[in-house]
């Protein structure tokens, strides 16, 4: 079974983000189809590795929009620690965003 394009895409952000290019991963991410995958678990997986891309750009609203996907698709894994501490770096960092306190505290991210 040959992979898909969608698949390839999803790898690719993955590897521009660990490479430290994510800024080339942004035609890709833009042009990705994530509803075309099969399951919510890998739909989930392509929404964390665009969420870790824009975070790594510095864009929280983009972050936030990529982690809410998460949370739609696969609500269990936005309370993994990785993305616990991407929620709580929106969370306590210094850009203002609208949603993140109870997004953190729905998921987990949120310090007692």
């Amino acid at each position: 079974m040959e992979a898909t394009r969608t698949q390839v895409d999803v790898y690719r952000i993955g590897v521009l983000n660990a490479l430290g290019t994510p800024d080339e991963a942004v035609p890709v991410a833009a042009r990705l189809d994530v509803d075309r995958m099969s399951t919510a678990e890998r739909r989930a997986r392509a929404w964390t590795d665009v969420a870790r891309m824009w975070n790594a750009l510095g864009d929280g609203q983009q972050t936030f929009a990529a982690l809410r996907r998460v949370e739609q698709e696969a609500p269990q894994e936005v309370r993994r620690p990785a993305l616990r501490a991407l929620t709580a770096g929106l969370l306590y960092g210094p850009t203002r965003i609208e949603g993140v306190r109870e997004f953190a505290a729905r998921t987990g991210a949120l310090a007692a």
